[in-house]
């Protein structure tokens, strides 16, 4: 059966550094935060953004890069 909008998104690993929880994040959220970037000229190559912890209720998730 084909997919009626193409491929399903990309999903990120990110861990909070303050309670350790770990969530998937979706692309649409990291290209948001990525547009951010560039907007303020924080942007750089291999740049991925800080995203809200539910827990913590702080911009503290990180991305964990696949090694």
């Amino acid at each position: 059966m084909e997919e009626p909008f193409g491929p399903l998104p990309e999903e990120y690993k990110y861990r909070c550094s303050v309670c350790n929880k770990e969530l998937l994040v979706n692309e649409a959220i990291v290209d948001a935060g990525i547009g951010m970037a560039k907007f303020n000229n924080e942007y750089y190559e291999n740049y991925m953004p800080k995203v809200g912890c539910p827990g913590c209720n702080n911009y503290t998730m990180e991305y964990i890069r696949k090694d």
